[in-house]
Protein backbone atom coordinates (compact mmCIF):
# COMPACT_ATOMS: atom_id res chain seq x y z
CA UNK A 1 0.00 0.00 0.00
CA UNK A 2 1.02 3.61 -0.48
CA UNK A 3 0.88 6.23 1.98
CA UNK A 4 2.41 8.27 4.42
CA UNK A 5 4.17 5.32 5.86
CA UNK A 6 5.70 4.37 2.41
CA UNK A 7 6.01 4.95 -1.26
CA UNK A 8 4.79 1.23 -2.06
CA UNK A 9 6.68 -1.88 -2.42
CA UNK A 10 10.18 -1.33 -0.70
CA UNK A 11 11.60 -4.67 -2.06
CA UNK A 12 13.10 -4.71 -5.35
CA UNK A 13 11.75 -7.04 -8.47
CA UNK A 14 12.64 -10.32 -8.95
CA UNK A 15 14.37 -11.21 -12.59
CA UNK A 16 12.31 -14.58 -13.16
CA UNK A 17 14.01 -14.89 -16.47
CA UNK A 18 17.71 -15.14 -14.79
CA UNK A 19 16.10 -17.14 -12.22
CA UNK A 20 14.57 -19.74 -14.60
CA UNK A 21 18.15 -19.21 -16.62
CA UNK A 22 20.00 -20.10 -13.56
CA UNK A 23 18.14 -23.23 -13.68
CA UNK A 24 20.22 -24.59 -16.99
CA UNK A 25 17.20 -25.08 -19.04
CA UNK A 26 18.13 -25.53 -22.58
CA UNK A 27 16.63 -21.99 -23.67
CA UNK A 28 15.47 -19.04 -22.32
CA UNK A 29 14.70 -15.56 -23.32
CA UNK A 30 12.70 -12.46 -22.26
CA UNK A 31 10.72 -10.43 -24.84
CA UNK A 32 8.06 -7.98 -25.13
CA UNK A 33 4.84 -7.32 -27.55
CA UNK A 34 6.68 -4.05 -28.76
CA UNK A 35 9.16 -5.79 -30.62
CA UNK A 36 7.43 -8.21 -32.32
CA UNK A 37 10.30 -9.68 -34.73
CA UNK A 38 12.35 -10.22 -31.39
CA UNK A 39 9.64 -11.98 -29.54
CA UNK A 40 8.82 -13.97 -32.91
CA UNK A 41 12.03 -15.07 -33.11
CA UNK A 42 12.49 -16.34 -29.81
CA UNK A 43 9.12 -17.95 -29.49
CA UNK A 44 10.68 -20.08 -32.36
CA UNK A 45 13.63 -20.90 -31.10
CA UNK A 46 11.72 -21.78 -27.83
CA UNK A 47 9.55 -24.18 -30.10
CA UNK A 48 12.89 -26.06 -31.68
CA UNK A 49 14.61 -26.25 -28.19
CA UNK A 50 11.58 -27.44 -26.72
CA UNK A 51 12.77 -30.75 -28.41
CA UNK A 52 15.66 -31.03 -25.97
CA UNK A 53 14.08 -29.74 -22.97
CA UNK A 54 12.26 -26.80 -20.66
CA UNK A 55 12.42 -23.72 -22.45
CA UNK A 56 11.00 -20.50 -20.81
CA UNK A 57 10.10 -17.44 -22.32
CA UNK A 58 9.17 -13.67 -20.36
CA UNK A 59 6.64 -11.88 -22.75
CA UNK A 60 5.96 -8.24 -21.49
CA UNK A 61 2.27 -7.56 -22.23
CA UNK A 62 1.60 -4.67 -19.99
CA UNK A 63 -1.87 -4.80 -18.52
CA UNK A 64 -3.83 -1.16 -19.36
CA UNK A 65 -6.37 -1.57 -16.67
CA UNK A 66 -4.17 -2.95 -13.94
CA UNK A 67 -1.88 -0.79 -14.63
CA UNK A 68 -3.77 1.93 -15.14
CA UNK A 69 -2.88 3.60 -18.69
CA UNK A 70 -4.87 4.43 -21.69
CA UNK A 71 -5.19 0.95 -23.92
CA UNK A 72 -4.21 2.20 -26.81
CA UNK A 73 -0.97 3.09 -25.29
CA UNK A 74 0.20 -0.71 -24.89
CA UNK A 75 2.58 -0.93 -27.39
CA UNK A 76 4.02 2.37 -25.96
CA UNK A 77 4.76 1.60 -22.24
CA UNK A 78 6.05 -2.10 -23.47
CA UNK A 79 8.71 0.04 -25.56
CA UNK A 80 9.57 2.96 -23.03
CA UNK A 81 9.77 -0.51 -20.62
CA UNK A 82 12.60 -1.77 -23.24
CA UNK A 83 14.03 2.13 -23.84
CA UNK A 84 14.49 2.50 -20.04
CA UNK A 85 16.24 -1.02 -19.76
CA UNK A 86 13.94 -1.70 -16.64
CA UNK A 87 13.21 -4.67 -19.34
CA UNK A 88 16.03 -5.75 -21.10
CA UNK A 89 15.37 -8.20 -23.91
CA UNK A 90 18.17 -10.91 -24.19
CA UNK A 91 17.99 -14.76 -24.29
CA UNK A 92 20.01 -17.58 -22.63
CA UNK A 93 20.42 -20.26 -25.40
CA UNK A 94 22.39 -23.50 -23.56
CA UNK A 95 24.13 -21.23 -21.03
CA UNK A 96 25.52 -18.45 -23.73
CA UNK A 97 23.88 -15.17 -22.26
CA UNK A 98 23.48 -13.07 -25.57
CA UNK A 99 21.24 -9.29 -25.68
CA UNK A 100 18.79 -9.16 -28.43
CA UNK A 101 17.89 -5.39 -28.60
CA UNK A 102 20.32 -3.15 -27.20
CA UNK A 103 19.50 0.45 -25.80
CA UNK A 104 22.32 2.49 -26.21
CA UNK A 105 21.21 5.70 -24.75
CA UNK A 106 18.46 4.84 -22.30
CA UNK A 107 15.66 6.97 -21.20
CA UNK A 108 15.59 7.64 -17.63
CA UNK A 109 13.21 4.95 -16.00
CA UNK A 110 10.42 7.51 -14.68
CA UNK A 111 9.58 7.32 -18.41
CA UNK A 112 8.08 4.00 -18.31
CA UNK A 113 6.67 5.28 -14.73
CA UNK A 114 5.20 8.56 -15.52
CA UNK A 115 2.39 7.42 -17.88
CA UNK A 116 1.29 4.06 -15.47
CA UNK A 117 -1.61 5.01 -13.12
CA UNK A 118 0.04 2.91 -10.37
CA UNK A 119 2.90 4.89 -10.20
CA UNK A 120 1.27 7.87 -9.79
CA UNK A 121 1.96 8.18 -6.38
CA UNK A 122 5.60 8.62 -6.62
CA UNK A 123 5.32 11.67 -8.90
CA UNK A 124 3.03 13.62 -6.40
CA UNK A 125 5.25 16.17 -4.20
CA UNK A 126 9.12 16.11 -3.96
CA UNK A 127 8.74 13.02 -1.10
CA UNK A 128 9.60 10.23 -3.47
CA UNK A 129 12.78 11.63 -5.19
CA UNK A 130 14.96 9.41 -3.49
CA UNK A 131 12.18 6.05 -3.96
CA UNK A 132 12.56 7.17 -8.02
CA UNK A 133 16.73 7.40 -7.78
CA UNK A 134 16.33 4.15 -5.95
CA UNK A 135 14.63 2.28 -8.78
CA UNK A 136 17.06 3.98 -11.23
CA UNK A 137 19.96 2.37 -9.30
CA UNK A 138 18.33 -0.75 -9.99
CA UNK A 139 17.70 -0.66 -13.29
CA UNK A 140 21.26 0.41 -13.86
CA UNK A 141 22.57 -2.24 -11.29
CA UNK A 142 20.53 -4.92 -13.36
CA UNK A 143 21.95 -3.78 -16.84
CA UNK A 144 25.31 -4.16 -15.68
CA UNK A 145 24.63 -7.34 -14.19
CA UNK A 146 22.92 -8.50 -17.97
CA UNK A 147 26.29 -6.85 -19.33
CA UNK A 148 28.60 -9.10 -17.17
CA UNK A 149 26.95 -12.42 -17.94
CA UNK A 150 26.37 -11.15 -22.03
CA UNK A 151 30.52 -11.42 -21.69
CA UNK A 152 30.67 -14.20 -19.60
CA UNK A 153 32.04 -12.27 -16.51
CA UNK A 154 30.56 -13.75 -13.27
CA UNK A 155 27.08 -12.25 -12.13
Amino acid sequence: PTGQAQAGKREGRKDLTAIMAEHNLVYVAQASISHWRDTVAKAEKAWEYSKEGPVFVNILSPCHRGWRFPMEKTIEVARLAVRTRFWPLYEVEKGRWRITVDVANPLPVTEWLKPQGRFAHLFRGEGNQEVLRAIQEDVDRQWAKLLRRCQGGAA
